[in-house]
């Protein structure tokens, strides 16, 4: 079994989203894109054994704003009728499908269609049935009215929306959860059936070094060990039954005992039914005092945990709690848990997050197979654009906005099974490496052809916006010749909000239909840019936009670093004619890189009369157009 789809409406960042879930899911996109409340809102579906519980009862800050907004907006509004108004609720809806018969006596009771393939279990957060919303609503607006009238309009005016907004009284007293099984929202969830699906995070705050050890019956390490069955601990004290005889016989503490007793003579009387004599007894633990003495060691020299570096114990950290997760014969074990872990990568160096990311599929499948099992299911988010590209991109949905809401994409989703598709898939998979899988974490793409476009593209970027690409969320992904099909392909498909192509034209060469046969191939699509250059080669645009002038000088200053001999040469030559297009380029044709490296170099230092080209001047305003009051 797993979750198929998770439907969220009001829930933090979420106003009216869903997404598809497979049985394992890499959840990837921008900080604060909404990954953690992803995962979070499963921990109000479904119980929790390990992990730190989710309290099932919210605060306001968990509503998303817009629909707090709305509502107070509606009761700031005397025209609209109370009647109308409605408070919000938070709705998070998990459908499950592909169980086994023993899932199937869990869920029986939810499911949601004819077929009885697949079942829902919905997380309603909603004022109480004996909450009396008009009369609430009457008081807020009578309260406001009131407010106004003893102000005055003239103060009143002064008043800004927010202010009059922050007035009105959310009253998240008068709201409950509940938990509905199938499509009938009277159908309260079985408790016993909903403690049979579990849920687990590792969350990316986790504090590994303090749940490693077993001393406090808070820590992941004893809730580990507690979940074993008591008498398979037993035979541990069967060694402590000798320690009494051990004590008595020790004569630093019958020396004790003896300094005590004498002191007790002093201050205390005997009696008939009692004398001074004392001694020291020594209580057989029970199994959990002797959990509490257990923590973990790592390593060829072991050491304790509070020496170990933050990235073993990270690794220490999800091995305990997997292991314990992943083993079916667990205790503890229960119908189906669902795993969702955030940034493992956290404080792992590259090959490592490498190796992590290679094996994390084989927590969740049958030994031995390739089928997934049907009793956990992996949620992972990541930043890494190491684990990125280690996970199948079948599994790999990325988060992103659009147009002002939030989107999902999968990154093959769009690409059919037949062979120019299949092509296009096997170049992907071999060139988003872990430098241009960076697409994928940006709002804005940018593909050339090759490495002096990469290189050159950027400073023309800073030098036009006065601001680094980075800043503003733009990678840069060299496609390595004339791939963009494979790359705009992504886009078509509906993945993210704006792509640029640089091109040459190619003029006067076999390949000169290529760049306009681009244009009519993907200019119906809005969020994509084919910018071609008007001489034939990206260099030769940058030469025509700079024979004379301020341009020529740091040209020349160039040319001579790249080709000293060559350039002093061609320089002398010169004198003051202006710089001739293909006599330029016919120096720096076998030299493309060193010449954009240099030239980047001597930009970033004086960019003074240096002409960009228009067709790349025209892709950055694409990108970032000028906004006017």
């Amino acid at each position: 079994m797993y979750i198929s789809k998770l439907e969220i409406k009001n829930y933090k960042n979420f106003r009216d989203f869903e997404i598809q879930l497979k049985p394992l899911t890499l959840i990837i996109g921008e900080n604060n894109i909404g990954k953690s409340n992803l995962l979070n809102c499963l921990g109000l579906i479904f119980s929790q054994d390990v992990s730190i519980y989710k309290k099932r009862n919210l605060e306001i800050s968990d509503f998303n704003y817009d629909c707090i907004l709305n509502y107070k907006r509606d009761v700031l509004n005397n025209e609209k009728p109370i009647e109308e108004i409605e408070f919000p609720e938070i709705e998070i809806a998990a459908t499950l499908k592909d169980w086994n018969t023993d899932q199937e006596s869990v869920i029986g009771d939810w499911y949601i269609n004819e077929e009885l393939t697949e079942a829902k279990l919905t997380y309603i957060y909603s004022p109480v049935s004996s909450f009396n919303q008009l009369e609430e609503l009457q008081n807020q607006r009578d309260f406001i009215n009131a407010f106004k009238k003893d102000i005055g309009a003239e103060k009143l005016s002064q008043f800004s929306e927010k202010d009059l907004l922050d007035l009105i009284n959310f009253p998240i007293s008068k709201y409950y959860y509940s938990i509905i099984g199938g499509n009938q929202n009277e159908t309260q969830a079985n408790a016993y059936h909903l403690n049979q699906l579990k849920f687990e995070l590792l969350d990316a705050l986790r504090d590994a070094k303090t749940e490693l050890s077993a001393n406090n019956r808070g820590n992941l390490l004893f809730r580990v060990l507690n979940a074993k069955e008591e008498n398979e601990y037993q035979d541990l004290k069967k060694q402590l039954v000798g320690l009494q005889s051990s004590i008595q016989e020790n004569t630093a503490i019958q020396s004790i005992i003896s300094g005590i007793s004498t002191q007790l003579d002093k201050v205390s009387l005997s009696t008939e039914n009692s004398n001074n004599e004392i001694d020291l007894i020594f209580s057989l633990p029970n199994v959990e005092d002797i959990l509490k003495k257990l923590s973990l060691i790592y390593g060829e020299n072991p050491l304790k945990i509070e020496h170990n570096g933050t990235g073993r114990n990270n690794l220490l950290f999800m091995s305990l709690i997997l292991s314990y997760i992943e083993d079916p014969n667990s205790a503890q074990s229960n119908y189906f848990r669902v795993v969702g872990i955030e940034e493992p990568e956290s404080h792992l160096h590259a090959n490592l997050q490498n190796h992590l990311a290679s094996n994390i599929e084989s927590l969740i499948k049958l030994e031995g197979s390739a089928e997934y099992r049907k009793d956990i299911q992996l949620l992972l988010t990541s930043h890494s654009n190491h684990i990125t590209t280690k996970i199948k991109f079948e599994s790999t949905v990325v988060l992103y906005n659009k147009d002002g809401n939030l989107a999902t994409h999968y990154v093959l989703q769009g690409f059919s099974t037949n062979a120019e598709d299949t092509k296009r898939v096997k170049y992907l998979r071999k060139y988003l490496d872990s430098e241009n899988i960076n697409l994928f974490y940006s709002r804005k793409i940018v593909l050339v052809e090759g490495i002096s476009e990469k290189l050159l593209f950027p400073v023309f970027f800073e030098i036009e916006k006065s601001e680094t690409m980075d800043k503003l969320s733009t990678c840069i992904v060299n496609v390595n010749g004339l791939a963009f099909k494979n790359f705009l392909d992504l886009i078509k498909n509906g993945y993210h909000t704006k792509c640029l192509v640089l091109t040459d034209s190619d003029r006067h060469t076999k390949a000169e239909d290529r760049a306009e046969n681009l244009v009519k191939e993907y200019s119906k699509f809005n969020v994509i840019s084919i910018c071609i250059s008007s001489e034939s080669t990206f260099e030769k645009d940058i030469i025509a936009c700079n024979k004379s002038g301020l341009g020529k000088e740091i040209l020349i200053k160039v040319l001579k670093l790249v080709r000293p001999i060559s350039g002093k040469t061609y320089d002398e030559g010169l004198g003051e004619d202006d710089i001739n297009i293909e006599d330029y380029f016919s120096l720096i044709e076998n030299f493309k890189s060193d010449f954009a490296f240099q030239l980047s170099l001597e930009l970033q230092e004086n960019n003074n009369g240096f002409i960009i080209p228009k067709y790349i001047k025209s892709g950055i305003s694409f990108l970032n157009p000028e906004t006017t009051d």
